[in-house]
Protein backbone atom coordinates (compact mmCIF):
# COMPACT_ATOMS: atom_id res chain seq x y z
CA UNK A 1 0.00 0.00 0.00
CA UNK A 2 1.38 3.39 -0.77
CA UNK A 3 1.99 6.12 1.75
CA UNK A 4 0.57 9.47 1.36
CA UNK A 5 4.31 10.34 0.43
CA UNK A 6 4.05 7.95 -3.03
CA UNK A 7 0.82 8.95 -3.40
CA UNK A 8 1.31 12.45 -4.32
CA UNK A 9 4.54 11.89 -6.26
CA UNK A 10 2.87 9.63 -8.26
CA UNK A 11 0.18 11.59 -9.23
CA UNK A 12 2.39 14.61 -9.20
CA UNK A 13 4.26 13.06 -11.90
CA UNK A 14 1.52 12.14 -13.94
CA UNK A 15 -0.25 15.37 -14.05
CA UNK A 16 3.77 17.24 -15.07
CA UNK A 17 2.98 14.62 -17.93
CA UNK A 18 0.22 16.10 -18.49
CA UNK A 19 1.64 19.79 -18.64
CA UNK A 20 4.41 18.63 -20.52
CA UNK A 21 1.55 18.03 -23.60
CA UNK A 22 -0.09 20.85 -22.84
CA UNK A 23 -2.96 18.96 -21.58
CA UNK A 24 -4.01 19.49 -18.69
CA UNK A 25 -4.45 23.19 -16.10
CA UNK A 26 -4.69 24.96 -19.49
CA UNK A 27 -6.45 28.40 -19.57
CA UNK A 28 -8.68 29.57 -22.83
CA UNK A 29 -8.13 32.39 -24.47
CA UNK A 30 -11.06 32.86 -25.82
CA UNK A 31 -13.18 36.91 -24.96
CA UNK A 32 -16.32 34.76 -25.96
CA UNK A 33 -17.47 31.19 -25.70
CA UNK A 34 -19.51 29.87 -28.57
CA UNK A 35 -20.07 26.15 -27.04
CA UNK A 36 -18.12 24.49 -29.84
CA UNK A 37 -14.55 25.75 -29.78
CA UNK A 38 -12.17 27.23 -27.22
CA UNK A 39 -8.97 29.11 -28.26
CA UNK A 40 -5.17 27.43 -27.23
CA UNK A 41 -2.42 29.20 -27.59
CA UNK A 42 -4.05 31.75 -30.27
CA UNK A 43 -5.44 28.36 -31.95
CA UNK A 44 -9.38 27.72 -32.21
CA UNK A 45 -9.63 23.68 -31.32
CA UNK A 46 -13.52 21.53 -31.01
CA UNK A 47 -13.98 21.41 -27.62
CA UNK A 48 -15.07 17.89 -26.97
CA UNK A 49 -14.40 17.81 -23.20
CA UNK A 50 -17.59 20.29 -21.81
CA UNK A 51 -19.66 18.75 -19.70
CA UNK A 52 -23.08 20.91 -20.77
CA UNK A 53 -24.61 18.25 -22.70
CA UNK A 54 -27.34 20.04 -24.04
CA UNK A 55 -25.74 23.35 -24.77
CA UNK A 56 -27.99 25.60 -22.28
CA UNK A 57 -25.12 27.77 -20.83
CA UNK A 58 -25.19 30.11 -23.87
CA UNK A 59 -29.04 29.98 -24.10
CA UNK A 60 -30.37 33.21 -24.02
CA UNK A 61 -32.96 32.56 -21.06
CA UNK A 62 -30.24 31.38 -18.69
CA UNK A 63 -28.84 34.50 -19.28
CA UNK A 64 -31.20 36.52 -18.88
CA UNK A 65 -32.41 34.95 -15.63
CA UNK A 66 -29.13 35.78 -14.43
CA UNK A 67 -28.87 39.32 -15.26
CA UNK A 68 -32.40 39.84 -13.50
CA UNK A 69 -31.51 38.01 -9.94
CA UNK A 70 -28.63 39.68 -9.99
CA UNK A 71 -29.93 43.17 -10.69
CA UNK A 72 -33.01 42.50 -7.95
CA UNK A 73 -31.11 40.79 -5.60
CA UNK A 74 -26.92 41.61 -5.76
CA UNK A 75 -24.03 39.06 -6.25
CA UNK A 76 -24.19 37.26 -3.41
CA UNK A 77 -26.59 36.41 -0.57
CA UNK A 78 -24.09 35.78 2.47
CA UNK A 79 -26.21 33.85 5.05
CA UNK A 80 -25.82 30.89 5.92
CA UNK A 81 -29.38 28.75 4.44
CA UNK A 82 -29.55 27.44 8.72
CA UNK A 83 -30.57 31.00 9.22
CA UNK A 84 -32.12 32.56 5.77
CA UNK A 85 -32.61 31.62 2.51
CA UNK A 86 -32.72 34.08 -0.48
CA UNK A 87 -36.29 34.75 -1.96
CA UNK A 88 -35.30 32.23 -5.21
CA UNK A 89 -34.74 29.77 -3.15
CA UNK A 90 -38.88 28.97 -2.57
CA UNK A 91 -39.84 28.61 -5.87
CA UNK A 92 -36.67 26.66 -7.00
CA UNK A 93 -37.29 24.00 -4.47
CA UNK A 94 -41.22 24.58 -5.39
CA UNK A 95 -40.00 23.27 -9.22
CA UNK A 96 -37.76 20.74 -8.61
CA UNK A 97 -40.54 19.12 -6.50
CA UNK A 98 -42.39 19.08 -9.95
CA UNK A 99 -39.71 17.87 -12.12
CA UNK A 100 -38.32 14.97 -9.73
CA UNK A 101 -41.50 14.28 -7.84
CA UNK A 102 -39.80 13.93 -4.92
CA UNK A 103 -38.81 16.02 -1.37
CA UNK A 104 -36.00 18.41 -3.03
CA UNK A 105 -33.33 19.98 -1.05
CA UNK A 106 -31.01 22.63 -3.47
CA UNK A 107 -27.23 22.43 -2.19
CA UNK A 108 -24.14 24.49 -2.46
CA UNK A 109 -22.49 21.78 -4.84
CA UNK A 110 -23.07 18.22 -5.66
CA UNK A 111 -20.09 17.03 -3.21
CA UNK A 112 -21.12 19.34 -0.73
CA UNK A 113 -24.68 17.75 -0.89
CA UNK A 114 -22.84 14.17 -0.49
CA UNK A 115 -21.09 15.74 2.66
CA UNK A 116 -24.20 16.96 3.80
CA UNK A 117 -26.24 13.56 2.90
CA UNK A 118 -24.35 10.82 4.06
CA UNK A 119 -23.05 11.49 7.66
CA UNK A 120 -26.59 12.17 8.63
CA UNK A 121 -28.70 9.42 6.56
CA UNK A 122 -25.69 6.72 7.85
CA UNK A 123 -25.22 5.83 11.23
CA UNK A 124 -23.00 3.66 13.33
CA UNK A 125 -24.69 0.03 13.10
CA UNK A 126 -25.39 0.92 9.50
CA UNK A 127 -22.63 -0.14 6.26
CA UNK A 128 -21.72 0.66 3.35
CA UNK A 129 -20.97 -1.09 0.38
CA UNK A 130 -19.52 1.66 -2.64
CA UNK A 131 -19.27 0.48 -6.50
CA UNK A 132 -14.93 0.81 -7.12
CA UNK A 133 -16.09 3.96 -10.19
CA UNK A 134 -18.06 5.34 -7.81
CA UNK A 135 -17.58 9.49 -8.12
CA UNK A 136 -15.05 10.37 -6.15
CA UNK A 137 -16.77 13.17 -4.09
CA UNK A 138 -19.12 9.88 -3.00
CA UNK A 139 -15.46 8.46 -1.67
CA UNK A 140 -15.03 11.35 0.09
CA UNK A 141 -17.77 11.74 1.81
CA UNK A 142 -18.08 7.93 2.15
CA UNK A 143 -14.78 8.41 4.53
CA UNK A 144 -16.30 10.61 6.74
CA UNK A 145 -18.81 8.72 7.18
CA UNK A 146 -16.36 5.49 8.24
CA UNK A 147 -14.69 7.98 10.31
CA UNK A 148 -17.63 7.18 12.82
CA UNK A 149 -16.82 3.81 12.61
CA UNK A 150 -19.23 2.93 10.01
CA UNK A 151 -17.60 -0.23 7.82
CA UNK A 152 -16.72 0.82 4.29
CA UNK A 153 -16.64 -2.12 1.27
CA UNK A 154 -15.69 -1.41 -1.81
CA UNK A 155 -17.26 -3.41 -4.73
CA UNK A 156 -15.69 -4.87 -8.22
CA UNK A 157 -17.64 -2.31 -10.79
CA UNK A 158 -21.24 -3.28 -11.43
CA UNK A 159 -20.94 -7.14 -9.98
CA UNK A 160 -24.38 -7.46 -9.01
CA UNK A 161 -24.21 -10.90 -8.00
CA UNK A 162 -21.09 -10.19 -5.88
CA UNK A 163 -23.29 -7.12 -4.39
CA UNK A 164 -26.40 -9.52 -3.32
CA UNK A 165 -23.89 -12.10 -1.22
CA UNK A 166 -22.02 -9.20 0.42
CA UNK A 167 -25.96 -7.67 1.05
CA UNK A 168 -27.38 -10.78 2.03
CA UNK A 169 -24.18 -11.22 4.30
CA UNK A 170 -24.18 -7.81 6.18
CA UNK A 171 -27.37 -8.13 6.86
CA UNK A 172 -27.05 -10.04 9.51
CA UNK A 173 -24.57 -7.97 11.13
CA UNK A 174 -25.93 -4.59 10.63
CA UNK A 175 -29.55 -2.28 10.52
CA UNK A 176 -28.91 -0.92 7.08
CA UNK A 177 -26.98 -1.65 4.46
CA UNK A 178 -26.61 1.13 2.02
CA UNK A 179 -24.89 0.75 -1.87
CA UNK A 180 -23.24 3.79 -2.95
CA UNK A 181 -22.98 4.47 -6.66
CA UNK A 182 -23.40 6.45 -9.67
CA UNK A 183 -26.23 6.65 -12.30
CA UNK A 184 -23.99 7.66 -15.39
CA UNK A 185 -20.18 6.56 -14.67
CA UNK A 186 -18.22 9.66 -15.41
CA UNK A 187 -15.23 8.02 -16.74
CA UNK A 188 -16.37 5.19 -18.90
CA UNK A 189 -19.66 7.13 -19.59
CA UNK A 190 -21.58 3.68 -18.73
CA UNK A 191 -24.97 2.98 -16.49
CA UNK A 192 -25.70 1.65 -13.74
CA UNK A 193 -28.16 -1.15 -13.32
CA UNK A 194 -30.63 0.64 -11.85
CA UNK A 195 -33.86 -1.61 -12.86
CA UNK A 196 -31.37 -4.73 -11.59
CA UNK A 197 -30.76 -2.34 -7.91
CA UNK A 198 -34.62 -1.94 -7.84
CA UNK A 199 -35.24 -5.06 -7.55
CA UNK A 200 -32.44 -5.85 -5.19
CA UNK A 201 -34.42 -2.87 -3.11
CA UNK A 202 -37.32 -4.77 -3.00
CA UNK A 203 -35.96 -8.32 -2.30
CA UNK A 204 -33.87 -6.74 1.04
CA UNK A 205 -35.89 -4.39 3.01
CA UNK A 206 -32.40 -3.76 4.72
CA UNK A 207 -31.07 -2.21 1.22
CA UNK A 208 -30.67 1.22 0.99
CA UNK A 209 -29.70 2.86 -2.31
CA UNK A 210 -27.67 6.05 -2.71
CA UNK A 211 -27.00 7.62 -6.51
CA UNK A 212 -24.88 10.31 -7.65
CA UNK A 213 -26.64 10.95 -11.37
CA UNK A 214 -24.56 14.33 -11.73
CA UNK A 215 -23.62 13.57 -15.01
CA UNK A 216 -27.31 11.90 -15.77
CA UNK A 217 -29.12 14.94 -15.44
CA UNK A 218 -31.21 17.12 -18.36
CA UNK A 219 -30.20 14.87 -21.31
CA UNK A 220 -32.79 11.97 -20.22
CA UNK A 221 -35.76 11.64 -18.63
CA UNK A 222 -39.19 12.97 -17.88
CA UNK A 223 -38.51 17.01 -17.01
CA UNK A 224 -34.85 15.64 -17.91
CA UNK A 225 -35.03 14.03 -14.34
CA UNK A 226 -31.50 12.35 -15.07
CA UNK A 227 -31.26 8.41 -16.02
CA UNK A 228 -31.62 7.13 -12.30
CA UNK A 229 -34.90 8.38 -12.12
CA UNK A 230 -36.02 7.69 -15.51
CA UNK A 231 -35.70 3.97 -14.73
CA UNK A 232 -36.78 4.24 -11.26
CA UNK A 233 -38.87 6.72 -9.14
CA UNK A 234 -38.09 7.93 -6.10
CA UNK A 235 -38.22 5.04 -3.72
CA UNK A 236 -38.55 5.01 0.43
CA UNK A 237 -35.15 3.74 0.96
CA UNK A 238 -33.69 5.71 -2.12
CA UNK A 239 -31.97 9.15 -2.28
CA UNK A 240 -31.05 10.12 -5.74
CA UNK A 241 -27.79 13.37 -5.61
CA UNK A 242 -27.77 15.27 -8.98
CA UNK A 243 -26.32 18.40 -10.33
CA UNK A 244 -27.53 21.75 -11.55
CA UNK A 245 -24.04 22.64 -13.12
CA UNK A 246 -23.47 20.18 -16.44
CA UNK A 247 -25.98 19.48 -18.58
CA UNK A 248 -29.05 22.07 -16.57
CA UNK A 249 -26.08 24.88 -16.95
CA UNK A 250 -26.62 26.27 -13.49
CA UNK A 251 -24.89 26.41 -10.85
CA UNK A 252 -25.15 23.73 -7.48
CA UNK A 253 -27.04 20.60 -6.55
CA UNK A 254 -29.88 18.85 -5.71
CA UNK A 255 -30.65 16.27 -3.11
CA UNK A 256 -33.77 14.31 -3.75
CA UNK A 257 -35.66 12.06 -0.88
CA UNK A 258 -38.80 9.98 -0.54
CA UNK A 259 -39.78 11.43 2.72
CA UNK A 260 -40.44 14.58 4.35
CA UNK A 261 -38.50 13.34 7.69
CA UNK A 262 -35.38 12.23 5.60
CA UNK A 263 -35.44 15.90 3.71
CA UNK A 264 -35.56 17.81 6.90
CA UNK A 265 -33.00 15.75 8.96
CA UNK A 266 -30.28 16.61 6.21
CA UNK A 267 -31.52 20.34 5.68
CA UNK A 268 -31.58 20.63 9.81
CA UNK A 269 -28.39 18.74 10.55
CA UNK A 270 -26.07 18.15 7.24
CA UNK A 271 -22.90 20.38 7.61
CA UNK A 272 -22.95 21.82 4.81
CA UNK A 273 -26.62 22.95 5.05
CA UNK A 274 -25.29 24.84 8.37
CA UNK A 275 -21.76 26.14 7.66
CA UNK A 276 -21.46 26.04 4.02
CA UNK A 277 -22.68 29.15 1.63
CA UNK A 278 -25.40 28.69 -0.34
CA UNK A 279 -26.54 29.15 -4.09
CA UNK A 280 -25.98 32.63 -5.15
CA UNK A 281 -28.50 34.72 -7.07
CA UNK A 282 -26.94 34.92 -10.38
CA UNK A 283 -27.16 30.51 -10.20
CA UNK A 284 -30.62 30.99 -8.24
CA UNK A 285 -31.64 32.92 -11.73
CA UNK A 286 -30.28 30.72 -13.80
CA UNK A 287 -31.56 27.27 -12.32
CA UNK A 288 -35.26 29.18 -12.47
CA UNK A 289 -34.87 29.48 -16.40
CA UNK A 290 -33.44 26.55 -16.35
CA UNK A 291 -36.21 24.54 -14.43
CA UNK A 292 -38.69 26.43 -16.70
CA UNK A 293 -37.29 24.64 -20.21
CA UNK A 294 -37.30 21.17 -18.28
CA UNK A 295 -40.95 21.70 -17.28
CA UNK A 296 -41.76 22.89 -20.73
CA UNK A 297 -41.97 19.93 -23.89
CA UNK A 298 -39.26 22.06 -25.17
CA UNK A 299 -36.78 19.77 -22.86
CA UNK A 300 -37.67 16.68 -25.27
CA UNK A 301 -36.25 18.57 -28.28
CA UNK A 302 -33.07 18.65 -26.70
CA UNK A 303 -32.77 14.96 -25.62
CA UNK A 304 -33.85 13.82 -29.11
CA UNK A 305 -30.95 16.23 -30.68
CA UNK A 306 -28.26 15.47 -28.51
CA UNK A 307 -29.71 11.34 -28.94
CA UNK A 308 -29.14 11.63 -32.31
CA UNK A 309 -25.58 12.74 -32.33
CA UNK A 310 -24.57 10.42 -29.51
CA UNK A 311 -26.29 7.47 -31.99
CA UNK A 312 -24.16 8.79 -34.62
CA UNK A 313 -20.89 8.61 -32.50
CA UNK A 314 -21.32 5.20 -31.35
CA UNK A 315 -22.02 4.24 -35.47
CA UNK A 316 -18.76 5.84 -36.23
CA UNK A 317 -16.59 4.08 -33.45
CA UNK A 318 -18.07 1.01 -34.72
CA UNK A 319 -17.75 1.34 -37.96
CA UNK A 320 -13.40 2.61 -37.74
CA UNK A 321 -13.25 -0.67 -35.23
CA UNK A 322 -12.07 2.08 -32.29
CA UNK A 323 -11.49 -0.16 -28.76
CA UNK A 324 -14.24 1.75 -26.69
CA UNK A 325 -15.00 1.02 -22.93
CA UNK A 326 -18.39 0.28 -24.05
CA UNK A 327 -20.94 1.11 -26.40
CA UNK A 328 -22.10 4.36 -24.47
CA UNK A 329 -25.87 5.35 -24.48
CA UNK A 330 -24.81 8.47 -22.55
CA UNK A 331 -23.15 11.75 -23.67
CA UNK A 332 -19.46 10.16 -22.41
CA UNK A 333 -16.83 7.76 -24.94
CA UNK A 334 -14.12 6.35 -23.40
CA UNK A 335 -11.27 4.41 -25.42
CA UNK A 336 -9.06 2.50 -23.05
CA UNK A 337 -5.62 2.74 -24.09
CA UNK A 338 -3.63 0.77 -21.43
CA UNK A 339 -0.93 3.01 -20.10
CA UNK A 340 -0.96 6.52 -19.35
CA UNK A 341 1.81 7.85 -21.67
CA UNK A 342 -0.19 5.82 -24.43
CA UNK A 343 -3.29 7.92 -23.57
CA UNK A 344 -1.06 11.45 -23.25
CA UNK A 345 0.50 10.97 -26.72
CA UNK A 346 -2.66 10.20 -27.88
CA UNK A 347 -4.36 13.30 -27.05
CA UNK A 348 -1.76 15.59 -27.75
CA UNK A 349 -1.34 14.27 -31.63
CA UNK A 350 -5.51 15.03 -31.59
CA UNK A 351 -4.68 18.54 -30.10
CA UNK A 352 -2.66 19.39 -32.51
CA UNK A 353 -5.35 18.26 -35.32
CA UNK A 354 -7.55 20.39 -33.98
CA UNK A 355 -9.60 18.30 -31.26
CA UNK A 356 -9.44 19.23 -27.16
CA UNK A 357 -9.85 15.68 -25.36
CA UNK A 358 -9.41 14.44 -22.03
CA UNK A 359 -7.01 12.27 -20.95
CA UNK A 360 -7.70 9.92 -18.54
CA UNK A 361 -4.92 8.69 -16.02
CA UNK A 362 -4.63 7.51 -12.58
CA UNK A 363 -5.85 8.39 -9.85
CA UNK A 364 -9.08 8.81 -11.68
CA UNK A 365 -8.87 5.15 -13.64
CA UNK A 366 -6.32 2.49 -12.49
CA UNK A 367 -3.29 2.79 -14.56
CA UNK A 368 -3.40 0.10 -17.02
CA UNK A 369 -6.99 1.46 -17.95
CA UNK A 370 -5.72 4.78 -19.12
CA UNK A 371 -7.34 6.03 -22.32
CA UNK A 372 -8.60 9.01 -23.55
CA UNK A 373 -11.92 10.18 -22.79
CA UNK A 374 -14.53 12.63 -24.46
CA UNK A 375 -17.95 14.02 -24.83
CA UNK A 376 -20.42 15.53 -27.18
CA UNK A 377 -22.78 18.28 -26.78
CA UNK A 378 -25.49 19.82 -28.77
CA UNK A 379 -23.00 22.44 -29.70
CA UNK A 380 -20.68 20.02 -31.72
CA UNK A 381 -22.14 19.16 -35.52
CA UNK A 382 -21.77 15.75 -37.26
CA UNK A 383 -18.93 16.85 -39.38
CA UNK A 384 -17.60 17.62 -35.94
CA UNK A 385 -17.77 14.40 -34.71
CA UNK A 386 -16.73 12.28 -37.74
CA UNK A 387 -13.69 14.40 -37.70
CA UNK A 388 -12.46 13.70 -34.15
CA UNK A 389 -13.28 9.63 -34.64
CA UNK A 390 -11.44 9.67 -38.11
CA UNK A 391 -8.56 11.53 -36.18
CA UNK A 392 -8.94 9.17 -33.24
CA UNK A 393 -8.66 6.45 -36.17
CA UNK A 394 -5.52 7.76 -37.63
CA UNK A 395 -3.52 8.35 -34.81
CA UNK A 396 -4.22 5.10 -32.95
CA UNK A 397 -1.74 2.70 -34.62
CA UNK A 398 1.01 5.52 -33.63
CA UNK A 399 0.15 6.24 -30.38
CA UNK A 400 -0.23 2.48 -29.47
CA UNK A 401 3.61 2.17 -30.29
CA UNK A 402 5.20 4.55 -28.59
CA UNK A 403 7.35 3.82 -25.75
CA UNK A 404 7.21 5.80 -21.97
CA UNK A 405 9.82 9.12 -21.99
CA UNK A 406 11.99 9.09 -19.68
CA UNK A 407 10.95 10.10 -16.03
CA UNK A 408 7.30 9.50 -17.23
CA UNK A 409 4.69 6.85 -15.13
CA UNK A 410 4.45 3.50 -16.94
CA UNK A 411 2.97 1.07 -14.34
Amino acid sequence: METQSNWVTTIDRIVDMGLSHGLVQRTTEDEVFNGRTICLNGRHVLNFALCSYLGLELDSRLKQGTIDAVTRYGTQFAISRAYMSATPYAELETQFGELFEGHVLATPTTTLGHIAALPVLIQKGDAIIIDQMAHNSVQTAAKLVQTEGVPVETLLHCNLELLEERIQFLSKQYRHVWYLTDGVYSMFGDMAPVNELGKLLNRYEQLHLYFDDAHGMSWIGKHGRGYVLDCLPIQERMVVATSLCKAYAAGGGALIFPNAQMHRYVKNCGGPMIFSGPIQPPMLGAALASARIHLSPEINRLQQELQGRIALCNHLLKEYDIPVACSSQSPIFYIKLGLPHVAGEMAKYLLEEGFYINHAVYPAVSRRKSGIRFTLTRHLSAEDIRGLVEAIARNLPRAMETRPRKGACSS
